[in-house]
This record gives C-alpha cells, sequence and structure tokens, in this order.
C-alpha cells in the first residue's frame, strides 16, 4: 500500500510540476487520477528551512471559508514517516483507490473545517531535501528547520497569517508538534497560535513501553500464559519494567509476545 501511495507521489507531483498554469507557480491545477476538479484551491512546493534544508509541503484550504477557518500544521511520524501518508490515508481530502492509479474523495478530510499544510520533514524524508545531502538530524534540529519552514510559508501566504493556527500530528508527532509549538511561542508573535493537538503520540519511550504491554493485554492480543511469563521476568513486588530490564525479561517473554 505504502508503496502504491508513493509511486502515486511521483505521479502526482511530475503533473504538478508540468502543468501549473496559475498566478501562484506552487498552486496545483490537475491531478491524474481525479475525476472532477475540486471546489478548493491546494498548492505543492517547498519551504525554506535552515542552510540548504528544504521541506516539502502539501497545502489545502479549506471547503468552508478558508479566510476565516483554522489553519492546521500537520505531521506525521516516524520518525522517518511522510505526511502525505496523512495526506492520502488518513485525513486528507483525496484517498487512492485500490488500483494505484486513481483517487477517490475523503468525505471525512479534515479540510471541509480548516485549511490544512502537510509537511514532509526533517529533510530527507519524502520530497523533503537537503542540498548538501547531509541528512543527520535531532529533535532539536528538526522543530528548528520546522519552525523555519513555518516562516517560509507565511511568506508565500501571508493572507494566512491571521487565521487561528493550530500544530497537529500523530506518533512521534508526540515529539515534533510540542517541540515545534515551543519554537512558535518563544518566537514570533505574529503567529495566530491557538494550540496543538497529537494523536496516539509518542511522548517517552519509556512510557511508551509499559503503556504497550498493558494494552495488549487488557485487549486480548497476548494471552495469560505470556502475560504471566512477563511478570515473572519483567516486575517485581508488582511494580513491571517493559522497558529496559534483564536479558532473561526480554528473551523469556517479550520474544514470545511479539512473535505470537
Amino acid at each position: 500500500m505504502l508503496t502504491r501511495r508513493i509511486i502515486f507521489c511521483f505521479a502526482a507531483l511530475s503533473a504538478i510540476f508540468s502543468s501549473v498554469k496559475s498566478a501562484n507557480p506552487d498552486e496545483v491545477v490537475s491531478l491524474p487520477g481525479l475525476k472532477e476538479k475540486p471546489s478548493f484551491r491546494q498548492y505543492s512546493g517547498y519551504l525554506n528551512a535552515t542552510g540548504t534544508k528544504k521541506l516539502h509541503y502539501w497545502f489545502v484550504e479549506s471547503q468552508n471559508n478558508p479566510a476565516k477557518d483554522p489553519l492546521l500544521l500537520w505531521m506525521n511520524g516516524g520518525p522517518g514517516c511522510s505526511s502525505l501518508d496523512g495526506f492520502l490515508s488518513e485525513l486528507g481530502p483525496f484517498h487512492v483507490n485500490n488500483d494505484g492509479k486513481t483517487l477517490y474523495v475523503n468525505e471525512y478530510s479534515w479540510n471541509k473545517v480548516a485549511n490544512i499544510i502537510f509537511l514532509e520533514a526533517p529533510a530527507g524524508v519524502g520530497f523533503s531535501y537537503s542540498d548538501d545531502k547531509n541528512y543527520t538530524t535531532s529533535d532539536d534540529e528538526t522543530s528548528l528547520n520546522n519552525y523555519a519552514a513555518l516562516q517560509s510559508f507565511f511568506k508565500k501566504f501571508p493572507q494566512f497569517a491571521n487565521n487561528s493556527f493550530y500544530i497537529t500530528g500523530e506518533s512521534y508527532g508526540g515529539i515534533y508538534v510540542p517541540t515545534l509549538a515551543m519554537r512558535v511561542m518563544q518566537g514570533n508573535s505574529s503567529i495566530n497560535f491557538k494550540g496543538f493537538a497529537v494523536g496516539n503520540g509518542l511522548s517517552s519511550w519509556e512510557l511508551n513501553d509499559n503503556s504497550l504491554v498493558y494494552f495488549t493485554y487488557y485487549h486480548g492480543v497476548i494471552g495469560d500464559d505470556t502475560w504471566a511469563a512477563l511478570n515473572e521476568h519483567c516486575c517485581k513486588q508488582g511494580v513491571c519494567n517493559f522497558h529496559n530490564n534483564t536479558d532473561q525479561c526480554v528473551r523469556s517473554s517479550w520474544i514470545k509476545c511479539i512473535t505470537l
């Protein structure tokens, strides 16, 4: 499924950059596999980050009232997941059909009520790149580049500067979203920042690992035998550590758990 989406994205972007006939060079005027022209405007191009880094974005205006509706920035997680996954299979206005060539309209798209920026970050993810081909990064550097890209967006689209702005994401967005939100709050006061939202977010590897095992057991993914083994080798006096424990815990219990 992911490979099909990537192939489609290459075809789509090729069509975008070859068929644009708009006052805004980033405006998407047609998409392969889409039967009807959408009622809203959309744009795809690059935002300047720091140094030689360029981050790819796809921006869709609201189907309701673009001038007044909120502006959302969406980031998928990973780290390393493309936000085009969110665009083409989650909250975006179009999804890819099983043939991998055509699109259908997502009736639950968030852009029914909001303007949405889908940002591919950090550089090296999706179509985002760096001229010096250096793709080493850190969470702090990623937030800095995302903030620079956000400022670049408002230079391209100053008409959205007064819209209520929200930062949203999922999974490793639990890191991307709040770190970017902190930079926005400490930085450019002209951004009308209202808040952020994270779905299924990762904020701590330790909390994530420990809560995941409880989740799998209480939802019936693992059985009583595996749960008993986990408690025997990973818990002491009722306190369990599934994140960083002995080799015996990992080998005798966790391996059994994930291979069921």
